[in-house]
């Protein structure tokens, strides 16, 4: 499938998976989304800068805790921290999926608020290039 037929969901999904062979946590699922979108937030402020890539997770994480209210608790972090703080934490009070469930549907409000910015397929390509990619996951975005 290539990048520009790819939703924010389909896109957050596939870099979740890629997140799960990197994560070694004991709740695989919250470190697969924790990873995925740490990666993501720090490829997309490389670009967008510390401001702009702080004010597209503010509003993100605003959007996202409406379906989500665990996310009320995340707390984002400083430019040199990691993007959210306060994960661990919440997946011991909260449990592993509920968390992971929420940090996944940050990560895809992340994308699809940039999306509607820049147009999906730039996106895809941005967040896909710092993604890494294991053996198995040939699909290169040009």
């Amino acid at each position: 499938m290539s990048a520009v037929a790819l939703s924010a969901r389909q896109l957050t999904r596939r870099l979740v998976a890629r997140g799960g062979a990197q994560s070694d946590t004991p709740d695989g699922s919250v470190g697969a989304a924790q990873a995925a979108f740490e990666r993501t937030y720090h490829e997309l402020a490389r670009i967008l800068g510390p401001t702009g890539s702080h004010a597209l997770l503010t509003r993100a994480l605003a959007q996202a805790q409406a379906e989500h209210p665990i996310l009320e608790e995340v707390r984002i972090g400083g430019h040199a921290a990691p993007a959210l703080e306060d994960v661990t934490a919440l997946a011991r009070a909260h449990g592993g999926p509920a968390v992971a469930a929420g940090l996944e549907a940050l990560l895809e409000s992340v994308i699809g608020l940039l999306g509607r910015l820049i147009g999906p397929d730039v996106v895809a390509r941005l967040v896909e290039r710092g993604a890494p990619t294991g053996p198995h996951h040939h699909e290169d975005v040009q």
